[in-house]
């Protein structure tokens, strides 16, 4: 009889193991990590594996990014009313002002939004492409359920597609109909402290980096460091270096305050996939300190880009990045990148004196600054293709489709022999209706590179083989 009773004690434990740890499936893909009894770490199980940090205070609960749909929210929103037996949400804390962080607000519309000052533009109607979205989500689904229907249903590519597809579902769900852009009410530009009765937390402007309103927070009665989506290893690199004008001493001096203050830190948590240690942290804190210095000396030196590039190779305390997927090409590339981003902070970069123009006189008046800096042949000024391009593709996330043109056009007449600006001025004349010119500028593309998949996919939608 005993013997009966402990089988049944343990088969009870199994599935309240299962029922409180794994709980992934396609209608609930919420997974749930309880850190403390004020502090959970919830993941959707998806491609990006978005992360939401929930802390239950004395004041209310407090919410970490919110993820980029409604409908996903709304799940997360019902997963943290079941583990804390409560739902006095009294704040949402947006990292950064990016869709996959911040379009699923609205759900917790009783909380105060927070978030730097730079997020509300960014979170306007206006300035947010639900349209886009959406298209994007049906055009996914459109693709990928015809293609799970030629899969055997127990294979491991067809669970993936399944949850690529629930994925998709969600944002298509949670966007379509009722979807309220939230930006906060509650704004900072350096620092800001909540007072929370039982749990203080530290935010802290990081600068421009991944995106032009980045922040960390620091809960120190939980040794706890939210860094948004600045230190990603796994699917992707550091975002860091994201923007073409960068604020690397800030950078520098926040990481001081929260790694070698008196506030202790055990977990690091970023905005998608799995949580770091402080190790880890202090490791990328000092690759920003090394390479910014390097840069400098170089510079002072008299030193040209390539020989910087080739001074400053990735060292191999980073080889662990090879562990985590990342090949030998990936982490050259990157180098190369930070590298660049880093030196062009010593000189003024020609983008951001035209995309502040067309802020404030137009794309005629930038169009005319851009031609005057190129005939100049300056030092002062940097030209590259990349942060064009990147201009071009913000100003369509505007709504601003002729603007992008001008840009695009730009960038073909610099770059002639990049496949890629034709690319992009295919896609913006695409978004623009002018299905012509859209399909003349796939097809050079296509001529400049046979391998752009992109452009023989926007061909056959435009009805072109």
């Amino acid at each position: 009889m005993k013997k009966l009773v402990s089988l049944i004690t343990i088969f009870f434990l199994l599935l309240f193991i299962l029922n409180t740890t794994a709980q992934t499936n396609i209608d609930n893909p919420i997974r749930i990590q309880r850190l403390s009894d004020r502090f959970l770490v919830l993941t959707e199980d998806s491609p990006m594996e978005n992360i939401v940090v929930v802390l239950a205070s004395k004041k209310g609960l407090v919410v970490v990014d919110a993820t980029g749909s409604p409908y996903t929210a709304s799940l997360i929103r019902k997963t943290i009313e079941q583990e804390f037996g409560r739902n006095d949400f009294v704040y949402v804390i947006n990292t950064h002002h990016h869709w996959d962080h911040a379009w699923g607000n609205q759900v917790f519309s009783e909380a105060v939004f927070v978030g730097h000052e730079n997020c509300v533009p960014r979170l306007q109607p206006g300035a947010v492409d639900v349209s886009g979205m959406v298209a994007r989500s049906k055009r996914n689904l459109d693709d990928l359920k015809p293609r799970l229907a030629t899969l055997d249903p127990n294979s491991e590519e067809a669970k993936n597609l399944r949850h690529r597809i629930a994925f998709d579902e969600r944002i298509y769900k949670g966007l379509s109909e009722g979807f309220t852009p939230i930006p906060p009410s509650k704004t900072f530009n350096d620092r800001l402290t909540l007072d929370l009765g039982d749990l203080t937390l530290k935010l802290y402007y990081f600068g421009r980096a991944h995106s032009g309103s980045d922040i960390l927070i620091q809960i120190p009665e939980e040794e706890l460091l939210l860094t948004g989506d600045l230190f990603l290893d796994i699917g992707w690199l550091p975002l860091f270096a994201g923007m073409t004008e960068l604020d690397i001493p800030r950078w520098i001096d926040v990481l001081s305050i929260v790694l070698d203050g008196e506030d202790k830190v055990t977990h690091v948590i970023p905005g998608h996939r799995k949580i770091w240690s402080k190790e880890k942290l202090m490791l990328w804190r000092d690759y920003i300190v090394n390479l910014w210095e390097g840069v400098q000396a170089a510079k002072s030196e008299g030193l040209d880009l390539d020989a910087v590039i080739a001074r400053f190779p990735l060292e191999p305390k980073y080889d662990y990045l090879k562990d985590l997927g990342h090949t030998d090409a990936a982490l050259d590339r990157f180098q190369r990148n930070n590298v660049t981003a880093f030196w062009r902070q010593l000189f003024t970069a020609a983008v951001t004196v035209v995309e502040k123009t067309i802020e404030e006189s137009g794309i005629e008046a930038a169009i005319s600054k851009y031609r005057e800096m190129k005939s100049n042949r300056s030092e002062e000024y940097y030209f590259d293709e990349a942060s064009f391009n990147a201009l071009g593709y913000r100003l369509m996330g505007q709504g601003k489709i002729k603007e992008a043109i001008e840009i695009f056009k730009l960038n073909v007449e610099a770059y002639p022999d990049s496949w890629n600006v034709y690319d992009s001025l295919g896609e913006a004349y695409m978004n623009d209706g002018q299905r012509d010119l859209a399909i003349k500028y796939y097809k050079k593309s296509l001529e400049l590179n046979l391998q752009n998949e992109n452009g023989k996919e926007m061909l056959r939608r435009m009805g072109v083989e």
